[in-house]
């Protein structure tokens, strides 16, 4: 599985999800996919133009809360938003006794309660967001409803889910243990490393009765070719 398909795996659920609190309780794959790569093409403009808001604000792919507004502005995600130009014709405004630019937030604020009115109550929940949701059993698993995606992992599941999905990005990681050598000049991978590689570099150092690499060279004794070469000079 390409690194493309599973991202699209992954994203396939939650966009189920997000159709089931809504309200539709069946669609056919088709249309969830179709639905999918929209929202994978979508979420990939989003930081794409939120990286580049960045780069080109600051120098930096380091992303802001003004970056990622600005993205979303882009995307036409915020409206009613008047532009720059129309913004700058207001002059500017008095907010808590300071003066500052006008700034129109209607799109901001339209958007915010979207994102925490009724129609999303369902997926606040299972994001760990909602009213009368506890984030840490959420995480622990305690939670009396489950999301789509930890019920589809447990139908699936025949030997439990720690061991099937563990060390993959379903599940949780490996501890990797230390492996001992039995019988060996090191009880570990680690400390065999640590002892070859120190090994190695004592055997590359020079010692001190070692000589110039040209003391050879200079020590040779003269040949009968420079005894002509400096009687011709004379």
């Amino acid at each position: 599985m390409t690194s493309a398909d599973l991202h699209t795996a992954l994203l396939r659920p939650a966009v189920i999800q997000i159709l089931r609190a809504a309200g539709f309780g069946y669609a056919k794959p088709a249309v969830i996919d179709t639905l999918t790569d929209l929202a994978a093409r979508y979420l990939l403009l989003l930081s794409t133009s939120t990286a580049q808001n960045a780069f080109n604000t600051h120098n930096t792919f380091v992303a802001t809360i003004q970056d990622v507004r600005l993205a979303l502005s882009q995307a036409g995600a915020l409206t009613p938003q008047m532009s720059t130009a129309e913004e700058g014709l207001r002059g500017d405004v008095e907010v808590d006794g300071v003066t500052v630019s006008f700034e129109d937030l209607r799109g901001v604020q339209a958007f915010v309660n979207w994102a925490q009115g009724p129609v999303n109550k369902e997926i606040r929940r299972i994001a760990g967001f909602g009213d009368d949701a506890n984030v840490e059993e959420i995480a622990a698993g305690l939670d009396d409803k489950e999301d789509y995606l930890s019920a589809l992992k447990k139908k699936h599941s025949k030997t439990g889910e720690e061991s099937r999905y563990q060390g993959t990005v379903l599940g949780k990681d490996i501890e990797l243990q230390s492996v001992a050598i039995v019988g060996g000049p090191a009880a570990s991978l680690s400390e065999w490393a640590q002892k070859s590689l120190s090994q190695a570099s004592n055997a590359t150092e020079p010692t001190d009765g070692d000589s110039p690499a040209t003391s050879g060279i200079s020590s040779a004794p003269p040949t009968p070719i420079d005894d002509d070469l400096s009687m011709s000079f004379v």
